[in-house]
């Protein structure tokens, strides 16, 4: 008993008879391949076969006499169904052959009367039915084969395409709303994706197209295109069929891609169902045109540095004298000073600083003029202690007055390097000045600079290390020329001291510290025995 009342619950859960088998046929006959159109064939040709032969049975068999003759037509319509010409054309002459066979079974020898009018009424039926249906079927062929080549075409383009289906910007348009930025936002969330090729995914960094279809490209919008899409929209409603516009979309790795849209209505379609869009990518085309208009920057500022570095080389040659001239007055002044008013030390050191800043700045014109001759640095051998401390007194008036405290750590033994001392000088005097203005916006209590120096195996470090904002960019960057972070800057102070470094066989590099600020950093070989016997 208590299986037979488990066997209906057990019968229920299973399919019906010939499911299986009714499914796997409704799917062969809805396919477009060479299987499905030859079983779609075979079947409405029995249908067919079966329908003539009833119209034929009640033709002849019945007192009808010839009225259901034009019921043939009926048969044409049912191939018709199975798309293929040379079946419509078959069921036709079949069709009429039956319609005259009934015709004489049911009237040999009769005079032509009524019945042959209506024969020949439903033989026009029939062959015009045909011809219809055949001239209909030719016309879904070329259509078939018109978009199987557009499809081709859509597919096989370099150039990203897609079709959109946009009638809700359509109905938005004929509502009068007002394309504010959220109705367009709407309209973008709405425009849904009909198809795209590859280029279309490659150009989204989408690994196919079928992560396009069915869905929106709103993930990919930037202000500009959401900007876009609202001149876009505008223009369909004036009447344009033909839009190109330029603006920007996010790939999906976040990268900024630029594109020029050509945007299509097809003729015919008022609903704007189906939207052709085309894309063309420039964005190695904007990113030649700026590196173009960058060099032609750099170009016009090159030819500025280069007139002002010719008026600087005659600059230098008319100040060598006057500079001449103060250094000689200074020590004629400390020699009279001595002979007048020998207890005088304050005005004595007074002059003297004068004679060595004096001396100082010829040199570092003479070394302008040596550069505006392409002459070589006059190498030799430098003590880095007291150079950093000469710079460091030079610099100490400037730097107490903006506040920044300065903490010099040198080690004992430092050996002595090879090169030009004004030109090192120079360097360290520009790094450390760079330091103070990095300063300019840190607290005052906070401004601290650091001069550190270290030996390695062969080269001598030395280390100007701030206590600023740090660098904001690549620090690589700021040693290109006519690169520079400072409104009034030209650019060219650490390219020209990291030439000098690698001139002098070292290097020069940044980097921002752990904490806070930036830390610059110049390496310089040790004086070999060479050097110091020189």
């Amino acid at each position: 008993m208590p299986s037979l009342l488990r066997s209906p619950s057990a019968s229920s859960s299973l399919p019906p008879p010939g499911h299986f088998a009714l499914g796997r046929f409704r799917d062969v006959m809805m396919r477009e391949d060479a299987e499905g159109q030859q079983l779609s064939k075979r079947l409405h040709g029995v249908a067919a076969l079966l329908f003539a032969l009833a119209i034929f049975a009640l033709d002849v068999l019945t007192p009808l006499q010839g009225a259901v003759a034009v019921l043939y037509t009926v048969v044409v319509l049912i191939m018709a169904r199975a798309h293929h010409r040379g079946s419509m054309m078959l069921a036709g002459i079949v069709s009429a052959l039956l319609a005259i066979g009934g015709y004489y079974l049911s009237h040999w020898g009769d005079p032509p009367g009524s019945a042959t009018m209506r024969l020949g009424v439903s033989l026009v039926a029939i062959g015009i039915t045909t011809l219809l249906c055949v001239r209909h079927q030719a016309a879904i062929e070329e259509r078939r084969r018109s978009d199987e080549r557009y499809r081709t075409i859509f597919n096989a383009a370099g150039l990203p395409i897609w079709e959109g289906d946009w009638s809700e910007a359509h109905a938005a348009v004929r509502s009068g709303a007002t394309l504010d930025p959220d109705a367009v936002d709407r309209i973008a969330r709405a425009a849904t994706i009909l198809d795209a090729n590859d280029a279309a995914a490659r150009l989204f960094g989408l690994s196919d197209r079928s992560a396009l279809i069915g869905g929106t490209i709103v993930d990919h919008h930037t202000p500009a295109a959401q900007a876009t899409l609202g001149v876009i929209v505008a223009a369909l409603a004036r009447g344009d069929t033909l839009i190109e516009q330029e603006t920007q979309f996010l790939s999906a790795s976040g990268d900024v891609v630029d594109v020029v849209l050509h945007v299509t209505l097809p003729p015919g379609d008022g609903g704007w169902k189906r939207v052709l869009v085309m894309a063309l990518d420039v964005t190695e085309r904007n990113r030649a045109q700026a590196r173009l208009a960058q060099s032609q920057a750099e170009l016009t500022h090159v030819s500025r540095v280069t007139t002002l570095g010719q008026l600087a080389a005659s600059i230098a040659h008319e100040v060598n004298q006057p500079l001449s001239a103060v250094v000689t007055y200074a020590k004629s002044g400390k020699r009279w000073l001595a002979r007048e008013a020998p207890d005088a030390p304050e005005v004595s050191e007074c002059l003297d600083q004068i004679a060595a800043n004096g001396t100082r700045a010829a040199d570092v014109i003479a070394r302008i003029r040596d550069m505006a001759r392409k002459a070589d640095p006059e190498r030799g051998v430098i003590e880095l202690v007291p150079l950093i401390d000469e710079t460091v007194a030079l610099l100490r008036r400037d730097l107490q007055t903006h506040g920044v405290a300065i903490r010099v750590s040198i080690p004992e033994g430092l050996p002595p390097v090879a090169g030009d001392r004004v030109q090192i000088q120079q360097v360290l005097m520009n790094l450390m000045l760079n330091a103070e203005q990095a300063m300019a916006d840190t607290l005052l209590d906070q401004r601290e600079l650091c001069v550190d120096a270290m030996r390695g195996d062969h080269e001598v470090m030395i280390a100007v290390r701030d206590c600023g904002t740090g660098i904001l960019v690549d620090p690589e960057s700021l040693f290109a020329p006519f690169f520079t972070t400072k409104s009034t800057g030209l650019g060219m102070g650490l390219s020209i001291c990291r030439s000098i470094i690698e001139q002098h066989g070292g290097s020069l590099s940044a980097a921002n510290n752990d904490d806070r600020g930036a830390t610059f950093r110049f390496s310089l070989p040790i004086a070999g025995a060479k050097e110091m016997g020189a």
